[in-house]
Parts: C-alpha cells; structure tokens; sequence
C-alpha cells in the first residue's frame, strides 16, 4: 500500500503535467524521447573504448592488487 505523501506526490505531478501548455508538453515528450534514444548510445560509447570504461569504473570499484 502506498503512503498518503507518494499520493500527493504522484497527484501534485499529474496537476503540473496538466497545467503546462500544449507547447510545452510536446518539448517535454520530445526530450523524453531523445533521452531515451541517447542513453543507450551513451553507455556503448562509453563502454566501447577499454580506457575510459575502465577509468570511470574505478571511481565505483576500487581495484584489488594481488602480489
């Protein structure tokens, strides 16, 4: 069961979604879709290359040395 907050939450996000001009909610679904596309293309860019992948691993995943 959901809390009364996330209610009012979801609720108060509906009413500003329903407020915006119809302008606005095209630009919203129009980011909406290019995030979507982008994501995606972003994380193969960046998990192409072997370097830089592994660099920004070891900001998550301190490597272990074993002598």
């Amino acid at each position: 069961m959901l809390k009364p907050e996330t209610d009012k939450q979801q609720a108060g996000l509906n009413d500003r979604v329903k407020k915006l001009s119809t302008s606005k909610k095209i630009i919203l679904v129009v980011f909406l879709i290019w995030l979507l596309q982008a994501i995606p293309k972003w994380t193969a860019a960046i998990t192409a290359d072997g370097e830089l992948s592994a660099r920004i691993m070891q900001l998550f995943v301190t490597p272990r040395w074993q002598d």
